[in-house]
């Protein structure tokens, strides 16, 4: 799968206008460097709720850790808090995944130190 890094875009004080700089979601998935300091922003425009989920890598007892679903409902936007280091995969990325990315725009905002 070739995923597509998304940019990371910083959060000004001021504030940001939600939307802004989001780009279509990649088929193959989207990926970001992890921080802890970063949000992952789904736009939704379609009239159906999509899912997107977040990789865990993680296992517990040699058993998997179940990735996380998150349903972003029709024709609204989700923001996602910033991630704990149990989404990092071994590369230092987030990975991000779609049922269908048809419809759906994402980006990465960075909150300020």
């Amino acid at each position: 799968m070739a995923r597509t890094d998304l940019d990371v875009q910083p959060m000004p004080r001021n504030g940001k206008a939600l939307g802004a700089g989001l780009v279509a979601a990649s088929v193959d998935g989207n990926a970001f460097d992890h921080t802890e300091r970063r949000m992952l922003l789904i736009k939704n425009s379609n009239g159906a709720p999509a899912t997107a989920t977040v990789q865990i890598p993680a296992t517990v007892e040699g058993q998997d850790v179940v990735d996380r679903p998150v349903t972003v409902p029709a024709n609204e936007s989700l923001l996602l808090p910033p991630f704990s280091a149990v989404y990092r995969q071994a590369n230092g990325k987030v990975y991000i995944d779609y049922t269908d990315p048809a419809g759906l725009t994402v980006g990465v905002l960075e909150l300020p130190v």
